[in-house]
């Protein structure tokens, strides 16, 4: 059971940065293309990612109670101890978060804002978790002892910026799909 919440959480989480990667590329192209069209489509994913937020945050508890449910008593304990001990907020901060900043472009003030969306796209790209990661990857504790000059590196840029564009392709056509679900909600709604 917990492996179906952490593969959907994943899933989840692959829209949060697809839909980053989105709403830049949506920033650039918006400045040579104004069809309506385009900015309809561009709400369509704001609502998506809205609702992805809230499946986000449901799947999170979920999971989260599930683990609690299939611990043994010893791992309750330090699981409590983590999420409400002197700690808290290391456990709680970045789903919440993702909830939130998700939930931002609810408000038409801060969606049609394109300085906030920028810094909302940024943050759901680069997790806290990956922050703190290159943060302390340029402190000066960190020792380059292990940097080699001739390191095999299994990403390549043209490998990068082809998993980008799949992900935000793939975004895309979860939006088409979201939008026709709704669209057919709506009309069985209204007859």
């Amino acid at each position: 059971m917990m492996n179906i919440f952490f593969n959907l959480e994943l899933l989840i989480l692959d829209f949060f940065t697809a839909f980053g990667f989105y709403s830049f590329l949506f920033l650039i192209v918006s400045i040579f293309i104004k069809k309506t069209t385009f900015y309809s489509f561009d709400n369509q994913a704001k609502k998506f990612i809205t609702f992805v937020g809230v499946l986000y945050i449901i799947f999170w508890f979920l999971g989260t109670i599930v683990y609690y449910i299939e611990c043994n008593p010893e791992e309750k304990n330090e699981m409590v101890d983590r999420m409400f001990g002197k700690y808290w907020f290391s456990i709680w901060i970045q789903p919440l978060f993702w909830f939130f900043l998700s939930q931002i472009f609810r408000i038409k003030i801060f969606s049609k804002n394109i300085l906030i969306r920028i810094i909302a796209s940024f943050f759901l790209i680069i997790s806290i978790e990956r922050l703190v990661i290159i943060i302390s990857s340029f402190h000066r504790d960190y020792l380059p002892s292990s940097w080699t000059m001739y390191r095999q590196l299994d990403i390549y840029p043209s490998n990068f910026i082809l998993s980008i564009l799949l992900k935000i392709f793939i975004f895309m056509l979860f939006v088409g799909l979201y939008t026709y679900i709704s669209n057919k909600i709506h009309q069985l709604r209204n007859k």
